[in-house]
């Protein structure tokens, strides 16, 4: 019995279906890249690599309105690619993907306009993302479609998305 379960556990660490804490270079190895945009790559996995600042990013928001509190919840319990250690991206994270000489062609669905200026490697279903601030009273959205004076706090009756964001160096 003892020499089955050990056989066990030895195939399924040698086939990659435990990958410990998620967040090492091991998952990378088994990754392609698919597309390319400039700056960013995206991967089979889902995700979508930002070479200039070192930020992974989920290939897709969340797809639907969520509150600050849900989008939150989200990021940090997103597996996308088979890390754990996703969040909520900040305002600079945000900001520093917006492009002004980018729409994105992707149709944003849920009756969202369109015109994310964001790389077509990323889809958003709709334009504003929440951010994350230490203090929910103060936390708010950007508007891709607007830029960064597009910055809304989370009282307003927008349909803010998810968009996870980890450290990838």
């Amino acid at each position: 019995m003892k020499k089955t379960v050990i056989f066990v556990v030895a195939v399924i660490l040698s086939t990659g279906c435990v990958t410990g804490d998620g967040n090492n270079d091991s998952n990378r190895s088994q990754v392609k890249a698919v597309a390319m945009d400039g700056r960013f790559v995206a991967y089979d996995n889902g995700t979508v690599e930002d070479r200039d600042t070192g930020l992974m990013w989920a290939a897709k928001d969340n797809g639907g309105p969520i509150t600050w509190e849900e989008a939150k919840s989200y990021c940090s319990n997103y597996r996308g690619g088979g890390y754990t250690d996703w969040r909520m991206p900040t305002q600079d994270e945000l900001t520093g993907l917006y492009d002004p000489k980018i729409t994105n062609t992707r149709p944003p669905t849920g009756g969202c306009k369109g015109g994310c200026h964001i790389t077509n490697l990323i889809h958003l279903t709709c334009c504003p993302v929440w951010e994350w601030n230490e203090t929910t009273e103060v936390s708010a959205f950007f508007h891709f479609d607007l830029g960064p004076k597009g910055w809304k706090d989370q009282s307003l009756t927008y349909h803010p998305r998810a968009l996870p964001v980890r450290n990838a160096r």
